[in-house]
């Protein structure tokens, strides 16, 4: 009989989600799958969840047994996940949670992100939603160590903005998917950004160090795959620095994989900020997973990790560090291959099965 877990997200898994939030979930899930477990699943809005944890409280009772339960948070308070966002069942996860681990299931939940406790969620959004959503957050944050065994959050960094026992926190990045490298360019520098472009995704500096280097005679690419409405709502920002060799797409999933083949280097070329000093990317792994060695802004997460591990550059968010590194890349290929071997390792390593692994000996039965 295979082992079994439960997993928990309190949203609809959305099977075709293009966004992080919702690609890290489906992924998880499917990697458990792949480990070998038989994976009972409590998900949906708050009525199919209740109804999803009464079926697994009776099976605790009929003597069934499971490993752990492992959980994953939204990008809205755990109470306020409905589409109406009303706290209408501020206790009921909680509460499964307590009578888990009362039957000696242990818990694991994965805390997105924390982008609400700095000032730009504040200036994002409005009163009094805002504050109710507030609310939501600080009393997630008041129940993790009373109801779980272990709070997962995507870098080690994010735990020292945390008021919380370090003995709860652990790290558990994203992971990469990919069965195998795509192939790609062996001569010029031929970057793919995939992302959110807008205030909270300032690309000005790289887009103009693109233009700068191409104007200049260096070979040298960029593709830039961005929700429409975003882009078109960025663009005036941006004209000046659009020209061939410069192209923006829409997709998602194996619609990318077409961009993929033509880059050899995958941008997170974004400009610096507090939040992103502990965030860590979905898309540095995606990078990763396709063989590509990541250009990434220094000062933040993904660039320290990409340079400690040699899977590729932390660059000052500057337009002349930007192009001067496009050139001396595009005239010297060794700068691109020196990071294959380093890549190879990494995506090996950096699996989302491995991800579940990791979970599954954190939480199995002693």
């Amino acid at each position: 009989m295979s082992p079994r877990m439960i997993f928990h997200v309190p949203f609809v898994l959305d099977e075709n989600a293009g966004s992080a939030s919702g690609i890290r979930p489906v992924q998880m899930r499917n990697a458990f799958r792949d480990l070998g477990y038989d994976v009972t699943v409590v998900s949906g809005h708050s009525k199919e969840r209740g109804a999803a944890m009464r079926a697994v409280r009776e099976a605790v009772r009929r003597g069934e047994t499971f490993d752990f339960c492992y959980s994953e948070s939204s990008t809205m308070p755990m109470s306020m996940t409905d589409p109406n966002h009303l706290p209408l069942h501020p206790l009921q996860d909680y509460a499964f949670f307590r009578e888990l681990r009362r039957a000696g299931i242990r818990v694991g939940h994965f805390l997105r992100d924390f982008y609400w406790a700095f000032p730009e969620y504040r200036r994002s959004n409005k009163f009094p939603k805002r504050e109710v959503a507030l609310a939501g957050y600080r009393w997630d944050m008041l129940n993790y160590p009373r109801h779980v065994d272990r709070l997962y959050l995507p870098s080690a960094g994010m735990g020292a903005y945390l008021n919380l026992p370090a003995s709860l926190l652990d790290e558990l990045p994203p992971g990469q998917g990919w069965t195998e490298p795509t192939p790609g360019p062996t001569s010029g520098v031929h970057l793919f950004y995939v992302g959110g472009v807008g205030p909270h995704y300032r690309l000005h500096r790289f887009v103009e160090a693109v233009h700068l280097a191409r104007s200049g005679g260096v070979d040298v690419t960029l593709t830039l795959c961005t929700p429409v409405d975003q882009w078109n709502a960025a663009l005036p920002e941006y004209a000046e620095w659009i020209s061939d060799g410069i192209r923006v797409v829409q997709g998602h999933g194996a619609a990318l994989r077409p961009y993929f083949e033509a880059s050899n280097v995958g941008a997170l070329m974004v400009e610096p900020e507090e939040y992103r000093s502990f965030a860590a990317p979905v898309k540095l792994f995606d990078y990763l997973g396709a063989g590509k060695p990541v250009l990434a802004s220094e000062g933040t997460h993904a660039a320290a990790l990409a340079a400690r591990e040699g899977w590729g550059w932390s660059i000052p968010y500057d337009t002349t560090a930007i192009a001067d590194w496009l050139t001396r890349a595009a005239a010297d290929p060794t700068v691109l291959t020196d990071k294959a071997t380093a890549v190879a390792e990494g995506r090996r390593r950096h699996t989302w099965r491995a991800r579940a692994q990791k979970v599954a000996s954190d939480l199995s039965p002693r």
